[in-house]
């Protein structure tokens, strides 16, 4: 069976950085960052809450004091450490990969596509996907058992390619496609 269309894809650090941080967002240890952040915002409000009513007097109220301490750490945890960790993680892998940095050939299917190389060939079913999200820069795969996330880079991908490429990831993926304003970027 012939492919509907192909394209080239080849990542360089920061976008498979952004890549990892978004899989960390969704299936990572930053899952659910936002109602675990809230938590431990509720809880430092009621601490800090309850501190106040004793005048701020920790001596009187030090399990206050500790517990505010700790659920403000953890809030800082979740919001900011944890995605600044990912995207190191993410630059760490892709400096210490070779494969990473190669050039692929992306052979787009009906059910599945195949990514590949002269090095390794993985074939992904849209089925085994779970996420399929697309940034400014990227479109992120996540799902499967040999690589858990896929990064594709639309830096070298032609304009009208690059709308083909994500109209068919949106009529193939309907509930797993989601297109967001990239985490973490500055516009």
């Amino acid at each position: 069976m012939d492919a509907e269309f192909s394209f080239k894809s080849k990542l360089n650090i920061k976008e498979y950085a952004d890549g990892y941080r978004i899989f960390d967002l969704k299936r990572g240890r930053s899952a659910g960052r936002e109602w675990k952040s809230t938590v431990f915002f509720m809880i430092s409000m009621a601490t800090l809450f309850f501190l106040l009513m004793s005048g701020m007097n920790i001596g009187r109220m030090p399990v206050c004091a500790a517990v505010f301490l700790i659920s403000a750490y953890m809030c800082t945890h979740y919001v900011y450490i944890l995605p600044r960790k990912a995207k190191l993680r993410g630059e760490h892998i892709y400096k210490s990969s070779k494969m990473l940095s190669k050039e692929y050939v992306f052979d787009v299917y009906p059910d599945y596509f195949i990514m590949r190389n002269k090095n390794e060939s993985i074939k992904r079913y849209y089925s085994d996907v779970s996420d399929c999200i697309e940034t400014k820069n990227i479109i992120v795969i996540i799902g499967g058992f040999e690589k858990r996330f896929i990064v594709i880079s639309k830096r070298n991908i032609e304009k009208n390619e690059l709308e083909k490429i994500s109209r068919y990831f949106k009529n193939r993926m309907v509930k797993q496609y989601r297109r967001i304003k990239d985490p973490g970027s500055k516009e």
